[in-house]
């Protein structure tokens, strides 16, 4: 009686996994999305901007690009170098704001601590560095709470769009 018992439940499972998975791809097939740390971008050497303006930056423009792979950056940019950091030297004007001056257009009042892409800029790179307003994706703040009495502006970069091809596009360079 167990045996009989025991190969009508095999079956029963085995048909109501098929039935189940039925049209679906298995979990093996399906493409799993991971996040690449983009690397941070400034801009003569004192302005944030992110991969989605760099193409707004005229190519032949450009007069120098130095890459500074993580733990090998200058002392003020220390801490900002988790996927390294491409600075680049662009002699034509690009608009910046102070971090200052986009949290005060947000509301914030009083002392404040900044957030870019989840890292934590310390006090001299909040008075020091600037940011072009073209690379803001979306800004968070956080305010000043009896527990926390700094507001927390928390900057989060565009993204370059990726370009995609269709399907028998042959590129020629």
């Amino acid at each position: 009686m167990n045996q009989h018992l025991f190969r009508f439940l095999l079956l029963a499972g085995l048909t109501a996994s098929a039935f189940r998975g039925h049209g679906h791809p298995p979990v093996a097939v399906s493409k799993a999305r991971y996040a690449v740390a983009e690397p941070l971008y400034l801009l003569n050497s004192n302005s944030i901007m992110s991969s989605g303006f760099l193409p707004q930056l005229t190519p032949a423009a450009i007069a120098k690009v130095h890459i500074y792979k993580p733990n090998y950056v200058p002392p003020l940019l220390a801490g900002l170098d988790w996927a390294g950091i491409v600075a680049i030297s662009y002699p034509k004007p690009i608009a910046s704001q102070s971090l200052a001056q986009i949290s005060r257009r947000h509301g914030v009042r009083g002392p404040f601590r900044v957030v870019i892409d989840g890292r934590l800029l310390s006090a001299e790179q909040v008075a020091t560095l600037r940011m072009v307003p073209e690379a803001i994706g979306q800004v968070r703040v956080t305010p000043a709470t009896p527990a926390v009495p700094e507001a927390v502006v928390a900057i989060t970069l565009t993204k370059a769009k990726p370009v995609e091809h269709p399907p028998g596009t042959i590129l020629i360079r």
